[in-house]
């Protein structure tokens, strides 16, 4: 009879929201390629390290179990054994101990070619997490609704803060819900917000999303207990040509439906001096001052 193994948990972060989904039980191991690259950079070199202990020991044991393979070797010290397995590893060879039969020869063959591939890989695999293109954009903390320009708004704001140039920026901005449809089916359905302004040709210190809520929206007459029912989340992800690093860069936020702020605003963070010279406060970038409520609804 054939054994039936539970379903494997894997925790998947969309954003700042974990995420369960059960998979069927296979290892990790299976898209080794993609486990480097998303492994945090002290389990990385930890890894590393980890190889390289095992490698040694293995080509260290095989020189132990053969007699005579290491000239000027202890027969009774496996450090030996293990140290001369990292010189010849590494191509170093200090000249005491050397292969000193034709086993000796063969396994060291064997292990300088296994030192030269795993050189080779390790060097790639460092080069394309050091060269893997990445964006520094704050987005604010929380996101308002609003009465701005005659009309109910939805706003919240970016930064670059690397202070140079993302040209032919493209920000796009989604609502996430939770909806029942007549049948009395329950699904998760994504809405596009549409956006007054979502390109810049330059988006080089700071910019503001701004979503209309009209009767379009699909934001039109909810409010804040509405919101948090539907489980609604706003998903904003902006793409762009770094400039700096010649590459395609992309960020994403998300926000819940307790991180909406009705009827506030953002506190202004940009100035001038008296030079002339333009200021951006990144200081007071998530403060918002909360302004007399006018309605509870997200209509006007």
């Amino acid at each position: 009879m054939t054994k039936l193994h539970p379903p494997r948990v894997r925790t998947v972060r969309v954003g700042d929201t974990r995420v369960l989904t059960h998979r069927r039980r296979e290892s990790r191991l299976s898209d080794p390629y993609h486990l480097v690259l998303t492994l945090s950079w002290p389990r990385f070199f930890g890894a590393l390290v980890l190889m390289f202990i095992l490698v040694n020991l293995i080509f260290g044991t095989a020189y132990w179990l053969l007699p005579g393979s290491v000239a000027h070797a202890s027969e009774r010290d496996f450090f030996d054994y293990f140290f001369f397995s990292i010189e010849t590893l590494a191509t170093v060879g200090y000249g005491v101990m050397s292969p000193g039969s034709l086993a000796g020869h063969l396994v060291a063959s064997v292990e300088i070619l296994t030192g030269m591939v795993g050189i080779a890989i390790t060097t790639g695999l460092v080069f394309v997490r050091f060269s893997k293109p990445t964006a520094r954009i704050l987005f604010s903390n929380r996101a308002i609704i609003r009465d701005f320009d005659n009309a109910r708004v939805l706003m919240l704001r970016m930064a670059n803060e690397r202070h140079n140039r993302i040209v032919e920026a493209t920000a796009t901005l989604s609502l996430v819900r939770l909806e029942v449809n007549p049948q009395g089916e329950s699904f998760v359905r994504i809405h596009d917000l549409n956006l007054v302004r979502e390109r810049t040709p330059v988006f080089a210190l700071t910019w503001t999303l701004i979503h209309t809520i009209d009767e379009r929206s699909p934001l039109y007459g909810l409010n804040a207990t509405q919101l948090a029912a539907s489980r609604s989340r706003i998903l904003v992800s902006v793409t762009g040509h770094d400039e700096t690093m010649a590459a395609s860069v992309y960020a994403g936020n998300s926000y819940e439906a307790e991180d909406l702020v009705f009827d506030s605003r953002f506190v202004d963070i940009l100035s001038m001096t008296p030079d002339g010279d333009r200021v951006v406060d990144l200081t007071r970038f998530h403060d918002i001052e909360i302004e007399p409520v006018q309605s509870g609804a997200v209509s006007p």
